[in-house]
C-alpha cells in the first residue's frame, strides 16, 4: 500500500497535534503540583519556580498543537510548519544532550529522545515526500 504525500501530511499533522496535547497535559498536572516524571525527559523537579515553568511551556506546547491540527486543515499549504517542527525538535535533544546530561539519564530520558527522533523523521519524511510528484502527473 502506497500512500499520497497529502495523507501522509495530514497525518503527520494530526499525530504532531495528539502529542503535543499529551504532553500539554502532563505538564499541567506536573504544574499543579502532581509529582510525575516529566514525559519527554524524566526529570522529576520540585517547587514553585518549576511549576511555573511547565505551566508556562504547556500553554506554548499547547498554542503549537493548535498549530499543528490547523495545519492538518491544508496540509501541503502549511508543510513548513512540520519541517519548522521537526527542527526545533533536533535542537531540543541536542541541547539536552549537550547541557542536561547530567542530571537527565535512565529509560524515561531515553524515551523522550526516542519519541522526539521518531516526530523528527515522521514530520521531515511527510514534508518531504510531498514534494514527490506521482508518476501519472
Amino acid at each position: 500500500m502506497k500512500i499520497d504525500s497529502y495523507t501522509m501530511l495530514k497525518y503527520a499533522f494530526v499525530f504532531g497535534a495528539i502529542v503535543d496535547g499529551t504532553i500539554a497535559i502532563s505538564w499541567l498536572l506536573i504544574a499543579s503540583g502532581l509529582s510525575i516524571p516529566n514525559i519527554l525527559n524524566g526529570h522529576v523537579g520540585n517547587g514553585e519556580d518549576y511549576q511555573l515553568a511547565m505551566f508556562i511551556a504547556a500553554m506554548f506546547l499547547l498554542g503549537w498543537g493548535v498549530i499543528l491540527a490547523w495545519g492538518s486543515i491544508n496540509p501541503v499549504e502549511r508543510r513548513g510548519v512540520l519541517i519548522i517542527t521537526a527542527v526545533f525538535l533536533l535542537i531540543s535533544v541536542a541541547l539536552e544532550v549537550m547541557f542536561f546530561s547530567d542530571i537527565l539519564g535512565g529509560g524515561w530520558f531515553i524515551f523522550g529522545v526516542s519519541k522526539r527522533i521518531f516526530l523528527i523523521i515522521l514530520f521531515s519524511t511527510a514534508y518531504f515526500h510531498s514534494f514527490i510528484k506521482p508518476n501519472n502527473q
